[in-house]
């Protein structure tokens, strides 16, 4: 009798390739749903000249009057300096605009344009039926629960 490792070794070995131990791992698959929630919304914005960050910058700014350059970054979970050119792309497309306060010039605060607005509005229905989407994949499942388990795992970083 083959033992059990060997089994669910057997197991996660399809026609061409065998996956080894990875179909155990938890990693492997938030990444593969990760890449499969986001595929269809990563197009619909990259027609736009859009990332995933960019819609993100651009709806906490629709909520916040001004938020300060590395604090955007902190509720993108974004590193300060990858949020540079982030912000200078959606500067030179006239979506935000960098304002320097007058009781501290080094301080950069990001203010949404009302271009930015606008596109936000448009952005916002498309994502709303995306958010339909994954829901009605995850029918059956405590969206709260799987949220919250999410946020456990984002607590790591």
């Amino acid at each position: 009798m083959p033992s059990t490792a060997k089994t669910s070794q057997a197991a996660n070995c399809a026609d061409s390739i065998c996956l080894g131990e990875l179909p155990s791992m938890v990693g492997y698959h938030l990444r593969r749903a990760h890449a499969a929630a986001l595929r269809d919304l990563d197009q619909k914005l990259a027609r736009m000249q859009l990332t995933t960050a960019m819609h993100g910058a651009l709806e906490i700014l629709s909520h916040n009057p001004t938020v300060a350059q590395g604090v955007l970054a902190q509720g993108l979970g974004l590193t300060r300096s990858s949020m540079v050119p982030l912000v200078d792309k959606l500067v030179e497309r006239g979506l935000v605009e960098r304002v320097r306060l007058p009781e501290d010039r080094r301080a950069v605060m990001i203010k949404l344009t009302p271009e930015g607005r606008k596109l936000r509005t448009k952005l916002r229905r498309m994502v709303q039926e995306h958010e339909a989407q994954l829901h009605a994949a995850l029918q059956g499942c405590d969206i709260d629960q799987f949220t919250q388990a999410l946020q456990r795992l984002i607590t790591l970083a």
